[in-house]
């Protein structure tokens, strides 16, 4: 659904505060779920778990959470167990239960542009910082709209640790969902004039040549419009907080020198004028809703101008790749 809005789009005055571009802050954030959410063993307090999901709602999709230590170090590789319990309303809190239970590998997100990927152990561990960072990730199922709980049980240097959050899951999805028309976005192109370059994408500062001509080429309505499938990444590679923001663009580009045959790519940069916290409109259209502004994201769309994949927050080439290779050459 394209905003009613033109021109630049100035950010609210709260969107500092809710621009959940971390991945400490996705979600509903950390904390101790009630008691009732379900029976854990192991040791509750070594594990601190953050829902990394920007968008949940009733139905199936990927689920995402990121485990620190108390001391705020990295858990990853391998697999851990979670519990889903339902946890009621605001009006209506219910005494919860684990209702269901899925294995979640690890998504690795390297360090830095060019880095390669991290050689991760098989099972949860301690990670450096040099490794880059990462989620554990599994596709889940909600039936109802409220507030829920998840449990995580990982064995961790021989010992089993545990952590507990707390999330919501909405009727429908607030952002462009898989199935529905996607924006019909004009986002700035290396075509675009009376822009700056950082509109385009925020690494063309100090003089900078516009980087990834590939991915600044032509918009997403002239790709629909083509009839031609697209990869669009919405991102702001230079002001993300957050370590997932450049290398997922960079992925992109990765991908675009593969697969150009087979689809348009699209980097769609957040900041029309990041110091006066002006949004491009085209990445609104795509990121903001209210005072909720959430990136980065990745999104396919199909020939025919449908959302045909979704990748919120942490978007791994594993996961986008299989989706490319099914589309037929042009």
């Amino acid at each position: 659904m394209r905003l009613p809005l033109s021109g630049v789009i100035p950010a609210r005055a709260a969107l500092s505060a809710v621009f959940v571009l971390v991945l400490l802050a996705a979600g509903c954030g950390s904390g101790s779920a009630p008691d009732g959410a379900g029976e854990a063993s192991g040791d509750p307090d070594r594990i601190v778990a953050h829902v990394a999901s920007y968008d949940l709602a009733v139905g199936e999709q990927r689920f995402m959470v990121g485990l620190v230590t108390q001391e705020n170090e990295l858990i990853g590789g391998g697999e851990v167990d979670l519990k889903f319990a339902y946890l009621g309303t605001r009006e209506q809190e219910v005494t919860g239960k684990v209702v269901a239970e899925s294995k979640a590998a690890f998504l690795p997100i390297p360090s830095g542009a060019g880095s390669p990927d991290p050689a991760l152990p098989d099972s949860p561990s301690l990670l450096p910082t040099a490794s880059g960072t990462g989620v554990y990730a599994a596709q889940a199922s909600f039936d109802k709209a409220g507030y829920w709980g998840v449990v995580v049980e990982a064995d961790v240097q021989g010992e089993k640790w545990t952590g507990r959050s707390t999330f919501e899951v909405s009727e429908t999805h607030l952002f462009p969902w898989i199935g529905e028309d996607a924006p019909r976005s004009e986002n700035l192109t290396v075509t675009s004039t009376d822009v700056p370059p950082t509109a385009i994408d925020s690494r063309a500062r100090e003089g900078k040549q516009v980087p990834d001509p590939q991915l600044h080429g032509t918009t997403v309505a002239a790709s629909i419009a083509s009839g031609k499938p697209a990869l669009v990444v919405v991102s702001t590679p230079t002001y993300c907080v957050s370590r997932f923001c450049g290398p997922i663009t960079d992925m992109v580009q990765g991908l675009s020198e593969s697969y150009a045959d087979r689809a348009n790519f699209v980097h769609i940069e957040v900041w029309r004028d990041f110091e006066d916290q002006q949004i491009n409109q085209a990445a609104a259209e795509w990121m903001l809703r209210g005072d909720t502004a959430v990136e980065p994201w990745v999104f396919l769309v199909d020939g025919d101008g449908k959302i045909a994949g979704r990748w919120d927050n942490v978007a791994t080439q594993g996961e986008i790749e299989p989706a490319l290779q099914a589309l037929k050459p042009s």
